[in-house]
């Protein structure tokens, strides 16, 4: 007996159209299983960090060592550049007190003039009439909102952009940054604004003039797999 091939309106056989569609059935169902295991295999096995951003200046060691004023006064001479490296006991500059009496004011540490005051600057006792930077390992303070100072704590990983640098949380500062303090030592390059410092050691040693070297960060605080995500009570890392 002899089979007759149907023929569809556009010329073509009917067993070959199903076969055409067969085919392509086939291949989008490949197409997503291979898009659903690559899903998977994320979910289960990708990272996604939950991090905090800062922004802040690279410091040497503690950072800058403020040279208090030891009577209140004004700046009659400054003695020293901005940029000149001074020693414990080097002069900086000359404050004439209320009755006329002239004092000179030294250094307390040793390192590079960052800033001082400006010659006419009335200054009460105590305050800067210099900042030094001091030799020492480099370090970055960052600046941090306060709604997430609370899933901060030392040992966190940092990532640092400007320095090119990974470190980790030294300390956190649990109370807001005071502007009056800060403002001597690093002028505006350090905006407060109600913010709460961040103290990271980086794994490299600070280099001649690092500090004050603007840096962002973000501050890892946990590491979660996606599907742990989407679940209470996921694994964290």
């Amino acid at each position: 007996m002899t089979t007759t091939a149907v023929e569809a309106p556009g010329g073509e056989r009917i067993d070959e159209l199903v076969s055409t569609v067969r085919t392509k059935a086939w291949l989008a169902a490949v197409a997503l299983i291979l898009v659903a295991a690559c899903g998977a295999s994320w979910a289960w096995l990708g990272q996604v960090r939950d991090v905090v951003p800062g922004t802040g200046v690279l410091v040497a060691g503690d950072g800058p060592v403020p040279v208090a004023a030891p009577v209140s006064g004004s700046v009659a001479e400054v003695l020293v550049r901005v940029g000149q490296e001074v020693s414990q006991g080097t002069p900086l500059a000359v404050l004439a007190d209320e009755r006329g009496r002239r004092h000179v004011v030294t250094g307390t540490a040793s390192g590079r003039v960052l800033r001082t005051a400006v010659a006419g600057t009335a200054l009460a006792a105590g305050g800067a009439v210099a900042a030094v930077d001091p030799a020492g390992p480099l370090r970055a303070l960052l600046l941090v909102d306060r709604d997430r100072l609370g899933v901060l704590e030392p040992g966190q990983s940092v990532t640092l952009a400007g320095a090119g640098g990974r470190g980790r949380v030294s300390a956190v500062q649990p109370y807001p940054a005071s502007d009056e303090v800060l403002r001597p030592l690093f002028g505006q390059d350090l905006r407060v604004e109600g913010r709460h410092l961040v103290t990271v050691d980086l794994d490299r040693p600070a280099w001649p003039g690092a500090t004050l070297t603007p840096v962002s960060g973000e501050i890892t605080v946990a590491v979660v797999r996606p599907v742990d995500a989407l679940f209470a009570g996921g694994r964290r890392g």
